[in-house]
């Protein structure tokens, strides 16, 4: 899902609660990360919840390209690492 299907779908939700379970779902729809990158390394640190965030550069269309894999064991977290992968995926680090 790109960013501005999100924030079309966003702009439909007027209650914030529907906005809330919609991150969520975001979530949800996340690949699930691979144990072995559940490492100290990928950690986020000084997040209330357990969150990581793995990247790597892989070759793209235009060059190297941004590869994202996280997860969080906070379902609204995990939503919010969606939104960010839907930002950055596939992005070129000049493009990030």
């Amino acid at each position: 899902m790109t960013i501005d299907e999100i924030l079309e779908n966003f702009a439909l939700l007027d209650d914030w609660e529907d906005r809330y379970r919609y991150v969520i779902e975001l979530g949800k729809a996340l690949p699930a990360l691979p144990d072995e990158l559940r490492t100290d390394a990928n950690k986020v640190r000084g997040c209330a919840s357990q969150v990581w965030l793995a990247s790597d550069l892989i070759p793209g269309a235009a060059g190297r390209v941004l590869a994202l894999q996280g997860d969080s064991d906070a379902h609204i977290v995990r939503g919010l690492v969606a939104i960010l992968f839907a930002l950055y995926q596939g992005k070129s680090p000049a493009e990030a």
